[in-house]
């Protein structure tokens, strides 16, 4: 095993033995590092170096932090902390990551150069410029397909360098079941994860949608103006894939995730309403060709669309009034 020394200011609240189980080392090898005499006489501002035993990991197409973190059973906030990441814990295939309390080293292996031709999936390096969308049409793929096999939670964050998996245009997409109490399995896991990333605490990632998975579920629904159910359906995936921001539920209307590939005139026909009607009820849309994948937009109610036929209706008489 590698011994790597970190070091850390201690935070309000801190005690030795939080320190080590986010650091997953022991309480004994702080103690024996920084020469504490009294383990209960540490404070906020003290500068500690805490020695973590570990080996290296190179990160393999699909993994996440919490993936790994399941495969050699230590705390994925451990893996975080001592590595460094920044939300949204964004990883990449060929990235070495140290993983504390695992003997076994796993030498770097280089991720080999996307091919002109040839078999997929394949891996591609961000250029500055790119965008998922530029990217998929590149690939002939779809940026659903796209998202789905990087396991981007924020797919507007991808960077310069970045690696990707191009996945193949022939694969069927992942289809997302609906997910309530009761259930278990790895769609679960994933849904934790993303609940944990963005705020939510599902409680353990054990892959049981527990009590606590349900109220942060219900918690993430209301924060993105969606009906609080606790159950995990079509458009609430959505909003976890497409990391829908966070927003006000309307006033009146139905709040709609867009899906990829939509327009707003697609939209409009499922909605038997008019391209006209869901502009008005969103403003903020300046360009109608102009919506992406995630974003919430609300879908105008029969009523509110009779309202606005209403007010053209009373003006056209008075216009014609004032034109004699």
């Amino acid at each position: 095993m590698i011994t790597i020394e970190i070091p850390y200011v201690v935070q309000p609240g801190d005690t030795v033995f939080s320190i080590a189980r986010k650091f997953n080392t022991s309480v004994d090898a702080i103690i024996t590092r920084n020469n504490i005499i009294n383990p209960s006489l540490i404070y906020p501002g003290q500068r500690l170096i805490i020695p973590v035993q570990g080996n290296y990991y190179t990160v393999q197409p699909g993994d996440t932090v919490y993936s790994i973190a399941q495969k050699f059973n230590v705390p994925y906030e451990s893996i975080i902390y001592i590595n460094n990441l920044s939300y949204p814990y964004n990883i990449y295939p060929g990235q070495r990551l140290f993983i504390p309390g695992i003997s076994m080293n796993y030498p770097p292996s280089p991720v080999p150069p996307i091919p002109s031709s040839g078999p997929c999936p394949k891996y591609y390096t961000v250029q500055p410029g790119d965008t998922l969308w530029s990217i998929a049409q590149k690939f002939g793929i779809s940026i659903d397909e796209l998202i789905r096999a990087n396991y981007l939670v924020n797919p507007g964050m991808i960077y310069p360098g970045q690696t990707l998996i191009i996945p193949c245009p022939s694969t069927p997409p992942v289809e997302y079941p609906t997910l309530r109490l009761g259930d278990r399995g790895p769609f679960v896991v994933n849904l934790q994860a993303r609940l944990k990333s963005l705020g939510f605490d599902p409680g353990p990632i054990d892959g049981i949608f527990g009590p606590k998975t349900e109220a942060a579920v219900k918690a993430y629904q209301q924060s993105r103006g969606l009906p609080p159910t606790g159950i995990v359906d079509e458009t609430t995936w959505n909003a976890l894939l497409f990391a829908t921001p966070p927003a006000p539920p309307p006033a009146s209307g139905k709040v709609y995730i867009v899906k990829p590939g939509e327009s707003l005139w697609t939209i409009a026909q499922k909605f038997n309403t008019t391209v006209e009607a869901i502009l008005k009820a969103n403003p903020e849309i300046k360009d109608p060709n102009l919506i992406y994948p995630g974003q919430r937009i609300i879908i105008p109610t029969s009523q509110q669309a009779a309202t606005s036929q209403e007010i053209i209706t009373d003006k056209e008489p008075q216009d014609k009034e004032e034109e004699k």
